[in-house]
């Protein structure tokens, strides 16, 4: 997937350029060479986000592999309970980001459906000596090429290697608040177990996501996760100028009465947003969710959007 990872490479290296053309053509839109070197980026940027659709189609899924360490997994002969517990954990964990990822808080049966369909998570198989195991769950690019169940196992994996409370509550933010619960249970049924784990995920772009789950950082990050509080979303109305936009699903403005926000939209929220530029005037709905560590004090307010025009 080498040819994966230049594409991807090349996507993060042109939208930031484009970004800061966008700015200049908003206070200069007479400029002619910079509209024209704007319109060029633009071209190549749509022609990379089908490339990356095209290889993603090739890569058609992405396979997670659990190896289990313990007593229980030293002869190869776990108990099936302990491998379910885990697996439709795991697999919820995940589940719940990429729902997260595509429609942000908004729930019902019918994206629940959307969301199964598109990632498809599966029992994969069993590899040597019965103490590894493979989930599988499927590609499905969307027009633009982005994965949504490649970004929901970089966030997870990036949440659980959460080094300190500061990154911790940052990367809480990534993965949506629904995910804690059954992460928390795929954590406990280890330590309930007494096993290890290694958990092993191959990006489209070559970088290896390895997370060594043992006794200390297991019990850590349970203990950390089950001491977070979470407050009741709050619908907040706005109006201001776009300051940033990011094909990742993140934004930043500034409101009319001087509020400087920075916040996630979801994936079904992408193409409306790329109708908009920086510098733009816009107006819709936040919601405004409080996340609280009790023991360190540290919180961290997330704002997600709901509409915008």
């Amino acid at each position: 997937m080498a040819n994966l990872g230049r594409i991807i490479s090349n996507i993060e290296q042109l939208e930031p350029i484009i970004a800061d053309l966008e700015v200049k053509v908003a206070n200069s839109p007479n400029d002619f060479a910079t509209n024209m070197q704007l319109m060029s980026f633009r071209n190549q940027i749509d022609d990379l986000y089908q490339q990356r659709y095209k290889e993603n189609l090739k890569r058609e899924k992405e396979i997670i592999e659990l190896r289990l360490i313990g007593q229980s997994a030293r002869f190869g002969n776990i108990p099936l309970g302990f491998v379910s517990g885990l697996t439709k954990n795991f697999s919820e964990t995940i589940f719940n980001t990429s729902s997260f990822l595509k429609f942000g808080r908004k729930g019902g049966k019918k994206r629940e459906k959307l969301i199964q369909d598109t990632i498809d998570l599966r029992f994969e198989g069993i590899g040597r000596g019965s103490t590894i195991f493979y989930l599988s769950g499927r590609t499905s690019p969307d027009l633009f090429g982005t994965s949504i169940i490649q970004e929901a196992l970089e966030n997870t994996f990036n949440l659980i290697k959460s080094d300190n409370p500061d990154k911790l509550l940052e990367n809480i933010g990534d993965v949506g608040i629904k995910s804690i619960k059954p992460l928390s249970r795929f954590l406990l049924e280890l330590s309930n177990d007494e096993l290890d784990i290694d958990l092993r995920w191959q990006s489209p772009n070559d970088r290896e996501f390895l997370w060594e789950g043992r006794t200390e950082n297991i019990n850590s990050l349970y203990h950390s996760l089950n001491q977070i509080s979470v407050s009741e979303p709050i619908d907040i109305e706005f109006e201001g100028e776009l300051i940033t936009i990011s094909s990742k699903g993140k934004f930043e403005l500034q409101t009319t009465n001087n509020l400087h926000l920075f916040g996630h939209f979801s994936n079904d929220l992408l193409e409306k947003m790329k109708e908009f530029h920086i510098g733009d005037v816009c107006k819709g709905n936040i919601t405004k969710t409080t996340i609280l560590n009790p023991v360190t004090g540290k919180e961290k307010t997330e704002f997600n959007l709901k509409n915008i025009q």
